[in-house]
């Protein structure tokens, strides 16, 4: 379900939630079942956004996730990692325990059941293709990269002058 304010663009369901903060710029995720709330740049959304599109794409890992293949059959040392951009967070599935750990660059590790992962991918994926929410990452992105651009500008400035 999608909640717009002034402040704030929200998509929740019963395993997860996803808010963002328009005048901040942070990402807040809500684990609903482990009761943790994660706050994130854009940078590090963007790479969960894209290692949940990855392990979508993971024939194995849904299989197992949706439950077309009983994970109580896997191997029991059996992983599926799946990593993100330069490991800024990165997946580990455990099929027999049914879980799937997600850990972040930030030192934070996230326990889920599959119900939560597929929870929290419906929601990205939501949110990834609404059109407001896109443009205040795009908008939080090119500010971001428009100061660093500035900041390298007076940094090779004063290079010169010297």
């Amino acid at each position: 379900m999608k909640t717009d304010t002034n402040e704030e663009i929200s998509f929740t369901n019963s395993n997860a939630g996803i808010h963002l903060n328009k005048q901040e710029g942070a990402i807040a995720l809500d684990f609903k079942s482990q009761e943790v709330v994660l706050y994130l740049n854009t940078s590090l959304y963007q790479s969960l956004a894209w290692l949940l599109q990855a392990s979508c794409d993971t024939e194995k890992l849904m299989q197992l996730v949706t439950w077309t293949v009983d994970p109580k059959s896997a191997s029991k040392s059996a992983l599926i990692e799946v990593h993100g951009p330069d490991h800024s967070v990165c997946l580990v599935c455990s099929p027999t325990h049914e879980r799937i750990q997600l850990n972040f660059e930030i030192g934070i590790s996230i326990d889920l059941k599959f119900s939560d992962f597929l929870g929290l991918t419906t929601l990205i994926k939501e949110a990834q293709s609404d059109l407001e929410w896109r443009r205040q990452i795009l908008q939080w992105t090119y500010c971001k990269h428009s100061e660093e651009h500035r900041s390298k500008d007076w940094d090779n400035k004063d290079k010169e002058i010297i």
